[in-house]
């Protein structure tokens, strides 16, 4: 039996998007609830931080308010544990993932191949896409995500768009609305759209805080958005990020030479919560390494009986739109 839109395969999708966007996602890195025949059992929280941690750097002062480099990056996807009663043997995959700017907005474009290995001796192929427009005064956000499955015709697409009315605060009430097949309104309040997410994270970590909740909407999925609580560890040194991605088996020299990726890091525990979830529990949780310049270089997600983590094997520069004083935010 051909497992065309597995949950977890969704999931894991959706969760990448939003990490890198987070991204980042994400953004993202983001949704994610039982892994694949889930035995229902709850799996233990992790810390986010080893005992053996890296070199601790100071936060200078003043704080420079936080920006996204535009960027485009490679990440290599693979099953980085398994638990008992998973069904899933191993994961390999690729993902392409673009952040521009275009003086008015951040655009983001990612792709993704996964292959999921099944202890059955089932084998299953998933391609998504995703594209994403955000205003960079966090007022709208137009999206459109595709997923095809092993048959290559059948495919679930999310599009469509977003608007907030932003608060001092920079949160937004609003609504999205969905078009095609999954037509629908959906109220928001209180929320976030991705980019503003990992900018207000970026923030709250330049600034020492700990932690940091929040809303965000995705638009990948029918729910959303998710409550997303991010708790922020003490920022690492340029090398020591250097040296814990080599220990983690990335070990290419496109990353560790390259001058967007050798800058501060905070090591970040993200936990996911459906909206309105009445447990104290999360859906799934997230470990990753945020640079200081809004590029994720590794992230692990956590699903329960199986956990997968996306390395960064190659980062470039993209060139940045020549915006000038008179450039305004055009109307939604």
């Amino acid at each position: 039996m051909k497992r065309i839109f597995d949950r977890p395969q969704k999931k894991i999708m959706q969760k990448l998007i939003l990490a890198c966007g987070i991204g980042v996602f994400g953004l993202i890195f983001l949704h994610a609830h039982a892994a694949i025949l889930s035995t229902g059992t709850q799996a233990p929280v992790q810390k986010a931080v080893t005992a053996e941690q890296p070199p601790v750097l100071k936060t200078a002062a003043p704080i420079a308010p936080p920006s996204i480099t535009p960027h485009r990056a490679m990440y290599s996807i693979k099953l980085s544990g398994t638990r008992n009663g998973s069904r899933v043997s191993d994961i390999s995959g690729r993902m392409l993932f673009s952040w521009a700017d275009d003086c008015h907005a951040w655009n983001i474009e990612q792709k993704m191949q996964m292959r999921f290995f099944y202890s059955e001796g089932e084998v299953s192929d998933t391609v998504s896409d995703l594209v994403s427009r955000e205003a960079k005064d966090g007022s709208s956000f137009n999206f459109h995500t595709r997923r095809t499955g092993d048959d290559k015709e059948t495919t679930q697409t999310f599009h469509g768009y977003a608007n907030l009315n932003v608060d001092s605060d920079g949160l937004g009430s609003g609504e999205a609305v969905y078009s095609g097949d999954n037509e629908k309104r959906l109220s928001l309040s209180g929320v976030l759209f991705p980019a503003h997410h990992t900018l207000q994270l970026l923030e709250h970590a330049r600034k020492g805080e700990k932690f940091f909740s929040v809303n965000v909407f995705d638009g990948a999925d029918e729910k959303g958005f998710n409550e997303i609580s991010s708790f922020i560890s003490e920022p690492i040194a340029p090398q020591a990020v250097v040296e814990k991605a080599s220990a983690g088996n990335v070990t290419s020299n496109k990353v560790g030479e390259n001058k967007l990726t050798n800058v501060k890091a905070w090591p970040i525990r993200m936990a996911f919560f459906a909206p309105n979830s009445e447990t104290a529990s999360p859906d799934y949780e997230m470990d990753m390494t945020l640079l200081d310049n809004g590029i994720i270089k590794t992230m692990t997600i956590d699903y329960g009986d199986y956990s997968m983590t996306a390395d960064l094997i190659e980062a470039k520069p993209v060139p940045a739109a020549k915006c000038s004083a008179s450039d305004t935010i055009p109307r939604s």
